[in-house]
């Protein structure tokens, strides 16, 4: 009984011990604010990348009559830095050059800056500056200034200047990219917009008086992109520029109208993407009419791509050798190849037909290629 009564007492103590409040006497104290954070320094948002490209190329004829074969020797970088707040990117940098060696220099596809170029140059591929949403809504307007690829066609989105096939735009209008001031974002809920001014200062990167160029593309959004595989859009340029490979001398009159597709298509042994470019126009009273249809596939391990090109561009001049009529086909095995194409490693064995040459003289180049990109 007296085991009972103690049992009892003990439980009644600690149900009472239970609801007293365990806080009492503890006495409020704000919480320290948190520390600032430290501020960031120039290396924030800084990349550094490295590029090598070496080339060989023999031409049947031409390998034939002086035994030594094409070579490109290059080594380069590119440096980006981006500025930020603590909620978004405001602006960013961007410089990308080449020093490059040259030999016995072949006219294929895969090098057109090689055409004119001296057996060493500097070459520079990128040089801009971006600044994000600068007016209206975010996605709606933001500015590049600099050199950069042309807004024109499909090669406004692809990185093509470490592959050997090429877009269109090197030879309809002598080069891939130019001096320029321009505006993208969304046009609508489904179109995208690019809009500038191009200098046309050409492959020379010359200021000879030309007036320039009125260059711009509206096409599909990356919704579509990313969802269905596809990308279509149009785009015009109009305006003043220079080429020399166009036989004019001086800045002359020009305009381009163009349109372009890509699609990919998922299979079980890897995607499939089918490219078609279209372009026509007139350069002083000549018109040119530019077409391209490439296939791409590319192994589900990304360790193996095959790449097929047709390419014609047909510029109206006197004299029969005013078309430039090549068909390609690419062998790559990949080491690295990154979906963001951060890090790029691979070598190509290319052979590019000419089937119809501007300068008479068609030739069938083999071509070799190591590339790397860290």
């Amino acid at each position: 009984m007296n085991l009972v009564r103690t049992s009892l007492i003990l439980l009644a103590t600690t149900a009472a011990a239970c609801a007293a409040d365990p806080f009492a006497g503890v006495e409020p104290r704000a919480a320290a604010p948190p520390a600032p954070a430290a501020a960031g320094g120039w290396a924030d948002n800084l990349l550094f990348r490295k590029e090598i490209y070496l080339l060989w190329a023999a031409g049947g004829d031409d390998f034939e009559e002086t035994d030594r074969a094409y070579s490109r020797l290059s080594a380069g970088f590119e440096i980006q830095k981006k500025f930020s707040t603590a909620t978004k990117t405001v602006a960013s940098v961007d410089y990308q050059g080449r020093l490059v060696y040259r030999d016995h220099v072949l006219a294929t596809a895969a090098d057109a800056m090689g055409m004119d170029a001296e057996r060493w140059t500097y070459e520079t591929h990128n040089a801009y500056a971006e600044f994000y949403n600068v007016l209206g809504s975010p996605g709606r307007f933001s500015l590049r200034a600099g050199r950069y690829y042309l807004p024109f066609g499909l090669n406004s989105q692809t990185d093509t200047h470490g592959t050997l096939l090429q877009l269109s735009n090197d030879r309809l209008f002598g080069a891939d990219r130019d001096w320029q001031v321009t505006a993208y974002g969304n046009a609508s809920e489904h179109l995208d917009y690019l809009a500038g001014y191009v200098f046309g200062a050409g492959p020379d990167q010359k200021l000879d008086g030309q007036a320039g160029m009125a260059v711009g593309r509206i096409g599909l959004n990356g919704d579509y992109l990313y969802a269905r595989g596809l990308e279509a859009g149009v785009s015009g340029a109009f305006g003043e520029r220079l080429d020399p490979h166009a036989g004019i001398d001086g800045p002359f009159r020009t305009w381009r109208l163009g349109a372009d597709l890509r699609k990919r298509l998922d299979s079980e042994i890897g995607p499939f993407t089918l490219t078609g470019e279209a372009a026509a126009g007139e350069d002083e009273e000549a018109t040119v009419w530019s077409g391209l249809a490439q296939i791409d596939w590319l192994h589900p391990g990304r360790r193996w791509g095959l790449a097929a090109q047709y390419s014609l561009l047909d510029r109206e001049a006197p004299g029969p050798n005013s078309t430039d009529e090549r068909a390609s086909v690419v062998a790559t095995r990949y080491f690295r190849n990154d979906v963001g194409n951060a890090a790029l490693h691979w070598i190509a064995l290319g052979l590019e037909e000419q089937i119809q040459a501007p300068e008479g003289g068609e030739d069938t180049f083999l071509l070799a290629q190591y590339y790397r990109y860290w």
